[in-house]
């Protein structure tokens, strides 16, 4: 080592630093990591698309100094996956570091790179808790290395961001299932669309599943079901899988029955559709009347469908030799393609059935992650869902999706319950214009249903997402008419939760409004005289109030809401806000570094790393307040807090100013 900030030599870890505040941790992996070829071998069966094979190795080699990425496109039951897999296997040699294949969908990206760091060698008593964490581990990993990653079913650009590798000649193969227009603009992503398969790849694929011997005993009718299946990849394999399965069956009696159904390529699925048991029929239809992405779990047809947990896993096996269905991950199914367009047509009314089970699970699952006066009021039956609060949110988090997907074809009542269900979710942050449409439909329907108190609540949960979006003229409208609404009704419970939103839109833009507007909130929750709303009342005027003042009412808010983690740390940032507003600096620096901290708050980390890096600036020491505002800057783009991003983007740009 020599003088000067500098390092010259060979260390296995060097760290270099200045007025570091919390823990150092080097996550090196466990052990040595000698990465095989992570992406399993492509079926036997896969055939053709050579044009798309070698378009994949074109796009590698023309970005040999930096990271190819590369969007597989093409119709459903075409082989989007397959084709991803097969070039990752075949060219493996160029990755000496390994080749990684995932499958994103609807998985939290922290579960995504946890898969990932522990291919990589990590162990799991290794990886940090936070999405950002776990990026940067993961982008560090992967910054002298070569490797491979396919990414299977991704939904959006976000996500795909979050696990991209920084190695020199690393590719990324991303099968769209969403949008990801993003990438083809910040990281020139570069599409590869696949074609039907030839009749020669066709009968390939026929051949491996069913047998040489079988099919030339047949030439006439084997032609006649290669027209049938057009070069349809999850047809071949289907109609190859009856033939393989049902041994006595002729391809002249498969051609039969396909005829009978109509003689279209969607009858394939029709005969291999009336092959299945009466619980199997059941199940591949809920599979097709699902309202999310075809990604469920077996509760979920146990609960639907008045099935058994060991008839359901019977069910899930027979689909998935039929090649019907495959598993996601987390005991999960989905149902893709051509096969969930053809289920569909067989749903019936079972996908009111599925919007129904995922409106009354979803309320009573989020009534046990926190209850809401309100909930009850409208359903006074409302049951509260048995499961711990935690596996409650994971619930929520897991099927957001779907509950989502379900508001665009529920009875009016049933959206209403949607969208109060997904408001622990959405409360959180990150996803402000889902919010924002959920909530306006929820509007719309409990106008319908002619409910006010319900109106007054989603029109409520529309202010935060106002707020959220830094639309504060909206918020402002729509916390104002949730209070008149309820004050009609008579509910003193929806009045108070409209009026403490007014309250913080005007916190957040430091409006005069706001301390009259939270001393007339403790006022109303002091009215229902219900101890957790008296507390949660004061913690919102804490922040509004006189440091003397202010930290008695958030001792009093702590005594009730202590016990509750995400209270527990709105308090911590605000005693933070409170110290640092009375200039004892030093105390507010460990309020906020033990909020920075946690794992989960990420809006209050966000807020945190705000109060570090503003603490750092007025003691003059610039690196440390950009250091801090870069880290709170990750976490914001990360997580999806669009509006707070862009404005520690403005006080970066700012800093420089304040030396």
């Amino acid at each position: 080592m020599s003088d000067g900030n500098f390092f010259d030599g060979t260390a296995h870890t060097v760290f270099q630093g200045r007025d570091v505040y919390g823990g150092v941790h080097f996550h090196p992996p466990a052990g040595p990591v000698v990465p095989p070829a992570r992406v399993p071998e492509p079926p036997r069966h896969y055939r053709n698309n050579e044009v798309q094979l070698g378009k994949l190795g074109q796009i590698h080699d023309e970005c040999a100094d930096g990271v190819a990425v590369a969007i597989v496109l093409g119709a459903p039951g075409s082989g989007r996956s397959t084709l991803g897999q097969c070039w990752a296997y075949r060219n493996r040699e160029r990755f000496p570091d390994g080749c990684f294949s995932v499958r994103m969908g609807r998985r939290a990206v922290t579960d995504v790179l946890a898969e990932l760091l522990e291919l990589s060698g990590h162990s799991a008593e290794q990886l940090p808790a936070s999405l950002e964490a776990r990026s940067a581990m993961w982008r560090s990993w992967s910054g002298d290395k070569k490797i491979a990653l396919l990414l299977d079913d991704a939904t959006s650009a976000a996500q795909v961001r979050a696990v991209l590798p920084t190695g020199a000649g690393a590719m990324v193969l991303v099968v769209e299932a969403g949008g990801l227009a993003e990438l083809r603009r910040r990281h020139s992503a570069r599409d590869v669309r696949l074609d039907p398969l030839t009749d020669e790849a066709a009968l390939g694929v026929l051949t491996e599943l069913a047998g040489a011997e079988r099919l030339t005993a047949e030439p006439g009718q084997l032609a006649a079901l290669l027209e049938i299946c057009a070069g349809s990849a999850a047809e071949l394999t289907v109609a190859g899988a009856m033939l393989a399965e049902a041994t006595e069956w002729s391809i002249e009696y498969l051609i039969g029955r396909i005829k009978r159904k109509g003689g279209l390529a969607s009858a394939v699925f029709d005969v291999a559709y009336d092959r299945l048991d009466e619980d199997s029929q059941a199940c591949y239809r809920a599979f097709g009347a699902h309202p999310g992405d075809g990604d469920l779990a077996p509760e979920t047809l146990m609960a639907t469908l008045s099935l058994d947990l060991d008839d359901v896993q019977d069910v899930l096996r027979q689909l998935r030799r039929a090649n019907l269905i495959e598993p996601t991950g987390g005991g999960r199914y989905r149902m893709t393609g051509l096969t969930r367009l053809h289920a569909a047509k067989k749903a019936g009314g079972l996908r009111e059935t599925l919007v129904a089970y995922y409106a009354a699970t979803g309320l009573a699952v989020a009534e046990r992650v926190g209850a809401r006066g309100w909930n009850k009021a409208l359903w006074p039956g409302l049951a509260v869902d048995g499961r711990s609060a935690e596996a409650a949110r994971d619930w929520l988090r897991v099927e957001r999706g779907n509950l989502v997907a379900a508001t665009e074809n529920a009875e009016p009542e049933d959206v209403c319950r949607l969208a109060l269900a997904l408001w622990p979710v959405h409360q959180a942050g990150g996803r402000t214009s889902e919010m924002i449409a959920v909530n306006e439909l929820g509007i719309r329907a409990a106008q319908v249903w002619g409910s006010k108190v319900a109106e007054s609540v989603l029109r409520t949960q529309r202010g935060f997402a106002a707020r959220q979006a830094r639309d504060w003229d909206t918020a402002y409208a729509e916390f104002g008419r949730a209070a008149e609404l309820a004050r009609e009704a008579g509910s003193v419970t929806a009045e108070a939760s409209a009026v403490e939103g007014l309250g913080l839109a005007y916190v957040d833009v430091g409006a005069p409004e706001a301390e009259e507007t939270l001393r007339h909130n403790l006022k109303v929750a002091e009215r229902l005289g219900i101890e957790r709303r008296i507390a949660v009342a004061e913690m919102h005027l804490a922040k509004v109030v006189a440091p003397a003042e202010a930290v008695g009412l958030l001792d009093s808010a702590e005594r009730v809401l202590g016990s509750e983690s995400s209270n527990r740390v709105k308090i911590l940032l605000w005693r933070g806000r409170t110290a640092m507003a009375a200039g004892d600096l030093d105390a507010a620096v460990d309020l906020f570094v033990r909020v920075a901290e946690e794992e989960q708050a990420h809006l209050e980390r966000i807020s945190a790393h705000r109060g570090l890096a503003e603490i750092a600036r007025t003691r003059g020491e610039a690196e440390q307040a950009r250091a801090y505002a870069e880290d709170g800057l990750n976490i914001a783009q990360l997580r999806g807090y669009t509006a707070e991003a862009a404005e520690f983007m403005e006080w970066l740009a700012h800093l420089d100013d304040h030396r």
